[in-house]
């Protein structure tokens, strides 16, 4: 099963220089059940919320629910990793995943911008609302509006800014937010976990939990999940 997650993944097949063994992988808004089948040795790396668009030098608008190739999506910075994976031992000698991970993970280069200074107040704007939007050490989520107030910009500024920085509208980004913070906890009581995680209600919590996960909190748990299928390689 793969959650709903707010992330992109870059996934990458160890060993391998070719661009297209070199997968980011969108926002996911709902959630995958399927059975995992031998294949190939991958290492993943998930970004931040945030952060990827900084190493890919592009929006992430469109990236939700995709997987798209390296070599398809024409940024200078995975060129240019591909290029140090062709190049380097590091990456492809024999070493524990936890190394080569490490490894990948410093050879990440960021996009060059020559508009430095909005990029920056951009990366500031879209880190301090994941962190007013999301659910954290107790602290009570904000709105959308007062996150846009709190902030000093317009709600349609932050939704654009939002959007091209984490992949999803910062109301797609709640929703998913809350349904991760019930997956944490739901083995402790819905009524509580439903009021932690920010809802209405237990019935808001069930409704919302539906419509992503694909059946209700109780049935997942117990795991009776909708119809399990074999995993496919996705086309983007």
């Amino acid at each position: 099963m793969e959650q709903p997650d707010h992330a992109v993944t870059l996934t990458w097949r160890v060993g391998s220089d070719d661009p297209y063994d070199i997968v980011i992988m969108g926002p996911r808004t709902h959630a995958r059940y399927h059975l995992g089948r031998p294949g190939r040795d991958c290492l993943q790396l998930r970004f931040r919320p945030g952060r990827a668009a900084d190493f890919l030098g592009l929006p992430l608008r469109d990236l939700a629910d995709r997987a798209v190739a390296a070599a398809d999506l024409g940024s200078r910075s995975v060129t240019a990793l591909v290029q140090t994976i062709a190049d380097g031992g590091a990456l492809v000698a024999p070493q524990s995943h936890a190394a080569r991970l490490r490894s990948l993970a410093e050879a990440l280069p960021v996009a060059p911008s020559s508009h430095a200074d909005r990029a920056a107040l951009r990366r500031r704007i879209v880190a301090e609302a994941t962190a007013l939007l999301s659910v954290d050490d107790g602290l009570t989520r904000e709105s959308v509006h007062r996150v846009a107030r709190r902030l000093n910009v317009s709600e349609r500024h932050l939704r654009t800014v939002f959007t091209d920085g984490v992949g999803l509208t910062p109301s797609r980004f709640v929703r998913i937010d809350r349904i991760r913070t019930v997956l944490a906890n739901i083995q402790q009581k819905l009524p509580e976990v439903s009021t932690g995680a920010g809802y209405y209600d237990q019935s808001h919590m069930t409704a919302e939990f539906r419509s992503v996960m694909g059946t209700t909190p109780y049935a997942f748990t117990t795991r009776r999940w909708p119809t399990i299928e074999a995993c496919a390689a996705g086309n983007g």
